[in-house]
């Protein structure tokens, strides 16, 4: 028994002077990592890369992020895309910086919002490889990627005038080939309407009524992969999402002739889903700091990938028009039926 207690006095002790001692270190050296972001896209004209460097302090991180001295480098910036095969680079595209993209809200300093854009040719077959210099050889970061290419949506077919989603017991099917360099697929679709205010504005909405996520690792490029919704899936995601309780609401249409818009987006993979019960995963990078850089030592964070993406907007035929006004789902969201004149003048097709 005396033993017992000596060992709990020992313990008890052990514990305060521990919980007493607090002058320690919270934040680890800081080391000069730059984060590199860019995901090529070949169904766009336009490329995008994100520069940031990393920041260390005893302020909260929210804090020193929402200054933009915390995220960019107040030195030359030099962004540069290699088009390669093997080690040889057969084409360089430089990219030059802008700030005249605006950004959303967040714990990001939306004051200054700095990304390097570029035109480059993606062509599949070769390796491009992201070079960013930054102050003259000091840090140079780079990353390689393929291109993702070739992902097509075959169903809804690009020459049907209409679609229609009428009847709550059917399922409409999604049909899309996931193209060349890509296991991993999204799929979205939006509902597309006009809301007409009390004041005479007309505000534009979209909303998402289905989502999907696949990960294909044994699928043919050029296969065509299916998905399904439910009809009436559709009508009730309509009236959770829409706010019947607006009242500066006078009317709703379903705007034409974009009613309904289809977005596939084939990526490259570069972490595999979990299967365990864990979902931690270690932090995945694939920029590196290069061995011809000043700075010794040193690593950089980001990703360099690709990714496809196709849209297909489809008009709604009288029937789905007339079911969105009066079926059960939806008849108390202010939509009103197909023989409204602004439906009649801008259908584009003839019934």
């Amino acid at each position: 028994m005396i033993r017992n207690l000596l060992i709990i006095s020992f313990l008890c002790g052990m514990l305060a002077f521990v919980s007493c001692k607090s002058d320690f270190e919270v934040n680890d050296k800081w080391e000069e990592s730059p984060s590199v972001f860019c995901i090529l896209d070949k169904s766009q004209s336009m490329q995008y890369v994100k520069v940031n460097k990393s920041f260390l302090g005893n302020l909260p991180a929210s804090e020193m992020a929402s200054v933009s001295d915390s995220l960019f480098y107040d030195c030359d910036v030099q962004v540069k895309l290699h088009r390669k095969q093997g080690k040889t680079i057969l084409k360089t595209w430089n990219f030059w910086a802008v700030d005249s993209i605006p950004k959303e809200s967040g714990y990001f300093a939306s004051d200054r919002n700095t990304i390097w854009v570029g035109r480059p040719e993606l062509t599949d077959g070769f390796t491009y490889e992201l070079e960013v210099n930054i102050d003259n050889g000091r840090i140079i970061a780079k990353g390689e990627t393929q291109v993702v290419d070739g992902c097509s949506i075959v169903v809804p077919d690009a020459r049907a005038p209409k679609i229609d989603l009428a009847r709550y017991s059917n399922d409409y099917t999604i049909k899309y080939n996931p193209g060349q360099n890509a296991n991993l697929q999204e799929t979205n679709v939006y509902f597309n309407y006009l809301e007409i205010k009390n004041n005479g504005d007309t505000v534009k909405k979209s909303i998402n009524i289905y989502s999907n996520q696949a990960y294909k690792t044994s699928v043919n490029a050029y296969t065509a992969v299916e998905l399904a919704f439910g009809v009436a899936s559709f009508y009730s995601s309509l009236a959770a999402q829409i706010n019947n309780n607006d009242e500066t609401v006078v009317k709703r249409l379903v705007d034409m002739p974009d009613c309904i818009t289809f977005a596939v987006a084939s990526y490259m993979q570069v972490t595999k889903p979990t299967s365990g019960i864990a979902q931690d995963r270690p932090i995945f990078t694939n920029v590196y700091i290069d061995e011809s850089s000043k700075l010794n030592g040193g690593k950089a964070y980001g990703l360099v990938a690709s990714r496809c993406t196709e849209f297909r907007s489809k008009a709604f035929g009288s029937e789905t028009l007339d079911s969105i006004s009066r079926g059960m789902y939806t008849k108390h969201l202010k939509f009103p039926p197909w023989t409204d004149n602004y439906y009649i003048t801008h259908k584009p097709y003839n019934n």
